[in-house]
């Protein structure tokens, strides 16, 4: 009993033990209603087996048909670009649902109240409407009026250590005001 982690932690420090054991039952909480992503969202990241596939999929946006570059940012600046991105896109191929909107209609039978969550808790479509633009002009360049932006979607496959490129396609045009 006097070896266990918590005991010691009682021992050393009180308001820690609490503030532990705190966690530990609200996680527990959390992890039943199977939400246990909601504090740790790359707990998976290292989980992917990815020799197994050989297949791959990046996205792309361009502006009036030329590539927005941002290979030349800073790491945390073309990071932050390609993760935005992918989510973006994924949120396009999802039919423009966000993760909470499936996790409501599973969990919530009530419209009116999912309704309510969704509004406050999420963006909401209309401001996710303006996201490329947003992109265009966090990565540097400068959104003339009439501009088309458009998100494209590459798909790879890995062989002998080759990335050949195996589709492209649109998955999202707008031209802006």
């Amino acid at each position: 009993m006097k070896q266990l982690f918590l005991y010691r932690l009682l021992k050393h420090s009180p308001r820690a033990f609490v503030v532990v054991s705190l966690f530990i039952v609200f996680y527990s909480i959390v992890f039943l209603k199977k939400m246990d992503m909601l504090f740790f969202p790359y707990n998976n990241m290292y989980s992917i087996d990815f020799t197994k596939s050989n297949k791959a999929t990046t996205y792309a946006m361009k502006m009036n048909g030329k590539l927005i570059r941002i290979t030349h940012k800073p790491y945390w600046k073309k990071d932050f670009l390609e993760t935005s991105l992918y989510g973006y896109c994924k949120y396009i191929n999802h039919d423009r649902n966000v993760f909470l909107d499936d996790y409501l209609n599973q969990k919530c039978p009530n419209e009116q109240l999912r309704n309510i969550l969704l509004g406050r808790l999420t963006a909401g479509k209309t401001a996710a409407m303006n996201w490329p633009q947003w992109y265009v002009q966090f990565a540097g360049y400068t959104v003339p009026a009439g501009a088309t932006i458009e998100l494209w979607q590459y798909n790879f496959s890995y062989e002998s250590g080759v990335a050949l490129l195996t589709d492209s396609s649109s998955i999202y045009k707008n031209i802006l005001p």
